[in-house]
């Protein structure tokens, strides 16, 4: 029986790709001020960022219960084992809540965090989709995703310091002086799954740069890996980006999506992630 493959909402996956390896979603709920949504099921990317451009205090969002995955894994375990590959446990607490529910079910269950975000998880998932129409086992599937995450990297910018202040994790006064300097921040995915400023950039062609010599810096071959991008309404600067990959890299593949209410409830617009 072929391994099946679960994992959350904040994959960022586009939806044909979901389709295509019959990817089962478990997801997690986004909160504006008394009134909560199913991510991806009762609020879209549209409906999310035009409520997000309407102000207000920042949206907030929690993990799926336990149920939900348990429910989720037994209806994907009657066609096989189960891989479940969940937003990074130093940002949510989803990674807990699958590790619950393997242990509610009958089936064969492993969970792996992915240690990202976004379409860093997203390539780990398509990666084990991959593995699955080969059809190696939920062992050998395992091992390889973690060699991967291993060494994945993600990088990603912001075009606004807004929703960093006001989720807490940039005071008032810093994101004003960097608003006035026009501050770009470079964050990235460390180790740990948990998110850290590599750089501060000035400008926001200078941070798309910026964003470019870091993969070109990785040493990876971009014939045989592909990249990853999500993005937060970035428009011409998204084009712009790809253009100048594609020159200068030549990647085999570009997956393109955009970035869920999940993440960008936190970063907000003009966003750009790149996961490689």
């Amino acid at each position: 029986m072929q391994v099946q493959i679960v994992t959350d909402s904040s994959c960022d996956l586009p939806k044909e790709i979901i389709k295509e390896y019959d990817i089962q979603i478990v997801p997690l709920f986004i909160h504006f001020n008394d009134e909560t949504y199913i991510d991806q099921l009762e609020i879209d990317n549209e409906t999310f960022y035009y409520k997000l451009s309407s102000g207000g205090k920042l949206p907030k969002t929690s993990r799926p219960t336990p149920m939900a995955f348990a429910k989720t894994f037994e209806k994907a375990g009657e066609k096989g084992p189960v891989l479940c590959i969940t937003l990074s446990s130093g940002l949510s607490g989803t990674y807990e809540s699958a590790l619950l529910a393997k242990n509610m079910v009958q089936c064969q269950v492993e969970v792996i965090d992915s240690l990202n975000a976004s379409i860093g998880i997203g390539l780990q998932v398509i990666r084990a989709c991959k593995l699955a129409h080969q059809g190696l086992s939920l062992e050998e599937i395992k091992e390889e995703i973690i060699r991967y995450r291993r060494e994945m990297r993600t990088f990603f910018t912001l075009d606004t310091l807004d929703y960093i202040v006001k989720g807490g994790r940039l005071s008032s006064w810093e994101g004003a002086i960097g608003q006035v300097l026009n501050i770009k921040p470079i964050l990235y995915n460390l180790p740990d799954g948990v998110i850290g400023t590599l750089e501060k950039v000035r400008g926001r062609k200078r941070s798309l740069k910026r964003l470019i010599q870091l993969v070109e810096g990785s040493g990876k071959d971009f014939s045989k890996t592909p990249i990853g991008i999500t993005h937060a309404k970035a428009g011409e600067d998204l084009q712009q980006l790809v253009e100048d990959l594609q020159s200068t890299l030549n990647p085999k593949e570009i997956i393109i999506s955009e970035l869920g209410p999940v993440i960008g409830a936190h970063t907000g617009f003009g966003t750009i992630l790149l996961a490689f």
